[in-house]
């Protein structure tokens, strides 16, 4: 399990959010079925760890 993966469980965002390696970045996916309380919320989490770093989306 990687570190990204573990943020991921730390958080509880593992059942809405996804990783994925990318090309020096880190990609985190948001499923659009969580309200947008929720999705506020994991944005806000990612960009203060990850930082420029992250690219986060939408789906």
């Amino acid at each position: 399990m990687n570190n990204e993966h573990k943020f991921l469980i730390t958080y509880g965002l593992h059942n809405f959010v996804t990783f994925a390696p990318g090309d020096g970045k880190h990609i985190f996916t948001i499923h659009d079925r969580e309200s947008q309380k929720m999705i506020r919320h994991a944005m806000t989490l990612i960009t203060e760890s990850y930082g420029v770093s992250a690219d986060i989306r939408i789906a």
